[in-house]
């Protein structure tokens, strides 16, 4: 069920008819204008997961906030998506019939969509630079806990060793060659 599915009139449950007070392209720029704003959050989010990678240490507390936030976020958008697939399907005959007398509206249309294509570039590149990031903060951890094991592992195998060896009255230090 997307969120335009109770906002959808009866008239449109078949073909579309004539657009009455141009409902429908008012509902297909709500779903714009909604999706710009969803972009918008998934755009600040992303900067804020930009910011704990960026950070001296990494602040997996933050960037796991920002994820849930922007999962919420993602399936927002995706009900848009198919709200307005839903919307348009029924009523793209219409306007491509009828584009002079639908003009201003199929230009404000355009304007939200470029606005759309924009920002979801932005938020692309930016989401690539923080994969690259990440996986270079986790390179880094992961080569944090090899270093700790096999440093754990040398000091076990020391203590083993110098368990197994010293006698009482012998130094660590003497050679038993003579």
């Amino acid at each position: 069920m997307t969120w335009l599915s109770g906002k959808i009139p009866a008239s449109l449950s078949g073909k579309a008819g004539l657009m009455d007070d141009r409902a429908y392209i008012g509902i297909l720029t709500t779903s714009l204008e909604e999706k710009t704003k969803v972009l918008d959050g998934l755009l600040e989010e992303t900067l804020k997961q930009e910011e704990a990678l960026a950070g001296e240490t990494f602040d997996e507390a933050g960037f796991e906030a920002s994820f849930a936030a922007k999962d919420k976020l993602l399936t927002r958008l995706e009900k848009l998506d198919e709200g307005f697939e839903e919307v348009y399907s029924h009523v793209s005959d219409e306007l491509k019939e009828r584009k002079d007398d639908y003009r201003a509206e199929i230009e404000r249309l355009q304007e939200l969509i470029a606005d759309i294509t924009r920002k979801s570039t932005s938020l692309q590149a930016l989401e690539e630079s923080n994969r690259k990031r990440l996986q270079i903060v986790l390179s880094a951890g992961r080569k944090k806990i090899k270093d700790f094991r096999v440093s754990n592992k040398t000091a076990v195998a020391y203590y083993k060793n110098m368990a197994g060896t010293h006698q009482d009255g012998q130094s660590y230090f003497c050679d038993k060659k003579k």
